[in-house]
């Protein structure tokens, strides 16, 4: 087998990246179609050292972390940009900064809307279909970044995904991750892998890793470099790759309104070859963007922001309350926008304004001087 080459390279404002490569790519990255279930709000919460303490004070630690009064995991919010918000977003990243044509595969959480919106507009005809696929493995759940998809069987294939969700099965497993190698101009990439998503302990997480890699490590062909996930996380990503002699491509994971942090920098032109690039060459060159190096604590307090305040806002969603949505008496989903005056709409307007407060400007700087200290220095 070829020996696989993963470089990374930090972003320097002055780099002629043009002279070395072709285009720029943003991989895993998410639009108003993703569901973000609430349920993972309280744990990021006790987290965040400031904002834990005041939110828990405003808002009391039985509605954060008991359910008593309040079930997160009954709720959920969706991302506040459009399929064309979020391309327009990383294209102008790529464009501005590295001065590269830009390839971009959105991937929300088990859908391909954002592909299928994309595709019915000129200038966007070219995207790929690509998917963000939660696949259960034993008592953990693996999310597996499926970029370009052919499209007369995209939809066949989001329909193989979803049964194999609902009901899984590992022999169905291997037959889908094998039908997908045999389509040549898929790229089939494991995210952060040692994400313990379904919050079933690390250790036994990282069994289900170790043993999923065993049986069908082959039949994946590259691991995430994640920009939201922990400098240590990523270290230890950048070392199982190596022992499996496995490519890492960039996976940006944003929600919010920040461009990817890192993204892949290739001589390809079009997405297809990109992803020969990383299965036949078995080559990836990262850039890690500015932002990357920011703390990422409070990259992630300003990304729940931007869930949290006015966006852009396309097909009338501009107001935050028309992107949270939750289960009414007939056990149907609605926006918290038709539960004016409830319960849950004054707890989760508390902790609007306490997040208001905290991602404000004028806050920043003592922000991120306090999370520094936090950092695991670089990858």
């Amino acid at each position: 087998m070829t020996q696989c080459t993963t470089n990374i390279h930090k972003y320097k404002r002055n780099e002629r990246f043009a002279e070395r490569f072709r285009s720029g790519v943003s991989l895993h990255s998410h639009t108003m179609h993703s569901k973000e279930h609430l349920g993972r709000l309280p744990g990021y919460i006790s987290k965040v050292p400031v904002a834990s303490y005041i939110i828990e004070r405003e808002i009391g630690r039985l509605h954060l972390y008991s359910g008593r009064n309040v079930d997160f995991r009954k709720f959920y919010w969706t991302p506040p940009l459009s399929a064309r918000e979020a391309y327009d977003l990383e294209r102008r990243q790529i464009e501005k900064e590295l001065g590269l044509r830009a390839l971009v595969s959105l991937t929300d959480h088990d859908n391909i809307e954002a592909g299928l919106h994309l595709r019915m507009v000129g200038r966007t005809a070219h995207v790929p279909f690509s998917v963000e696929w939660s696949a259960p493995f034993e008592e953990t759940v693996f999310h597996f970044g499926v970029h370009n998809l052919p499209a007369a069987s995209a939809k066949q294939w989001m329909a193989e995904f979803a049964s194999y969700t609902t009901n899984p099965d590992q022999k169905r497993l291997r037959a889908l991750l094998y039908d997908l190698n045999a389509e040549p101009n898929v790229l089939v990439v494991l995210n952060h892998p040692y994400w313990d998503a379904e919050s079933v302990g690390p250790e036994q997480h990282k069994s289900s890793l170790a043993e999923f890699l065993e049986k069908y490590g082959p039949l994946v062909h590259a691991l995430e470099l994640n920009g939201m996930r922990s400098r240590n996380e990523n270290r230890e990503l950048l070392k199982l790759a190596q022992e499996l002699n496995l490519p890492v491509v960039s996976g940006g994971d944003r929600h919010g309104c920040e461009p990817n942090a890192v993204l892949n920098a290739t001589s390809a032109v079009t997405f297809e070859e990109f992803v020969s690039e990383i299965r036949e060459e078995r080559r990836s060159d990262i850039v890690t963007m500015p932002q990357f190096f920011e703390p990422l604590q409070l990259r992630l307090l300003e990304g729940a922001w931007d869930a949290l305040c006015d966006a852009p806002g396309e097909f009338g969603r501009a107001h935050w309350m028309t992107r949270v949505f939750i289960e009414d008496r007939h056990g149907e989903m609605q926006p918290l926008s038709q539960f004016n005056g409830t319960r849950f709409e004054r707890v989760v307007d508390q902790f609007r304004w306490v997040m208001a407060l905290l991602a404000s400007p004028q806050l920043r700087p003592a922000l991120r001087m306090a999370f520094l200290g936090n950092e695991e220095g670089g990858i």
